[in-house]
């Protein structure tokens, strides 16, 4: 029986619509990670969850959406192969902070930051389960600038954050992260 696929969480706004460059970024992320052969696990919705979820599921990929009920008037996108629904925001999060390897993080809005805050803050609280999170976008770098500058995080915190401008860089990063993760290099035998 083969092992799972290692499951990567993306998050990213809502609002980009199929023709702009965030959806093109997003969709592009999901061929990448899915040619890598990562599972792709987002929001469920619209805008940069639908394009990774496409971009995934076009490539020969696997989806997961984890949706929330209180966006009951919300329909989940056609790319999921698999969708999970919580209760609410908080229970989403956990849902995929569980269920991930992994996290990028693109251009996105309040519900993006939220993503991002508390994955972050789980993984500084956790030592023994820190999971990558990768940051795509040069607009990343100018966001943990002013955290550096405007908030009380320590460079013990930052560090656990990386930034990427390119999708590429950020796909190649996890594969390499992970797979060493995943499999160690076996230990010299003893003498």
């Amino acid at each position: 029986m083969s092992k799972p696929s290692p499951v990567v969480a993306v998050f990213g706004g809502s609002r980009p619509l199929p023709d702009s460059a965030e959806y093109a970024e997003a969709y592009l992320m999901g061929r990448l990670l899915a040619h890598k052969g990562f599972t792709v696990m987002n929001g469920g919705y619209a805008g940069t969850m639908e394009a990774s979820a496409r971009g995934a599921r076009e490539s020969g990929g696997r989806t997961i959406g984890v949706i929330s009920a209180e966006f009951n008037w919300l329909t989940p996108n056609i790319y999921l192969d698999e969708t999970v629904e919580r209760d609410d925001l908080f229970a989403r999060i956990r849902e995929m902070h569980a269920r991930a390897d992994g996290f990028i993080v693109l251009k996105g809005s309040m519900g993006t930051l939220a993503e991002l805050a508390l994955v972050w803050n789980l993984s500084k609280l956790d030592e023994r389960h820190r999971k990558p999170i990768i940051l795509v976008g040069v607009g990343w770098k100018n966001v943990v600038q002013s955290f550096r500058e405007n908030l009380a995080v320590t460079d013990e915190e930052l560090a656990l954050l990386r930034v990427e401008a390119q999708p590429e860089d950020a796909v190649e990063y996890l594969a390499r992260t992970l797979r060493k993760e995943r499999y160690p290099s076996p230990r010299a035998p003893s003498p």
